[in-house]
């Protein structure tokens, strides 16, 4: 593992050793949770690109659940090991993600037109990802370390480019209808 990611996460991610996934024995730059977070983030992104659910309510809904799942695990409120705290952060990986693509997914379904499919498929994969996580940390070996490391920065770099790019949409949003006030006249 470079040395390199751990410094770079190290600015976001506590790496407590005693919390922290050691395939093959080695660490991971990031410790269970944050693993579950990193990694689910870049799940999400890969299915919402390659299947584009429709972003219902019942997306939204559920989105909005994923995150909120993380209140009884992040304050401690419930008894966790590390399966839990790695399962929690995917959720909320999955779900911050699910979120910050709507803005984008607005954009995109207005240029392409293509019809989404259905939820069910966003969601099971999503569902066998957050079982499959914690069992491939576990038994995955000295070749898991590298690829859930990469996995993480991706998915660190996902959610950092989705919130970037969520924030100049909703600034540019902003600049447009402040135009269109200062065009039309006020009655």
């Amino acid at each position: 593992m470079t040395a390199f990611m751990h410094k770079i996460f190290g600015l976001i991610c506590a790496q407590n050793p005693a919390h922290t996934w050691a395939p093959g024995g080695e660490l991971l730059p990031v410790c269970q949770r944050c693993t579950g977070l990193y990694v689910g983030a870049a799940l999400a992104v890969l299915l919402l690109f390659w299947l584009r659910p429709p972003t219902d309510t019942r997306y939204r809904w559920l989105h909005v659940i994923l995150v909120l799942l993380m209140t009884p695990f992040g304050f401690h409120l419930v008894p966790h090991g590390a399966v839990l705290r790695t399962m929690s952060g995917h959720w909320f990986g999955f779900g911050v993600v699910g979120l910050l693509w709507l803005l984008p997914e607005t954009m995109i379904s207005a240029k392409t037109g293509r019809p989404a499919p259905s939820l069910r498929l966003y969601l099971l994969m999503g569902a066998a990802s957050i079982f499959l996580l914690p069992l491939f940390s576990i038994w995955g070996g000295s070749f898991a370390a590298p690829i859930i490391s990469w996995l993480a920065l991706a998915g660190m770099a996902a959610v950092s480019g989705l919130l970037v790019g969520n924030v100049i949409m909703f600034v540019f949003s902003i600049l447009a209808w402040l135009r269109r006030l200062a065009v039309s006249p006020i009655s």
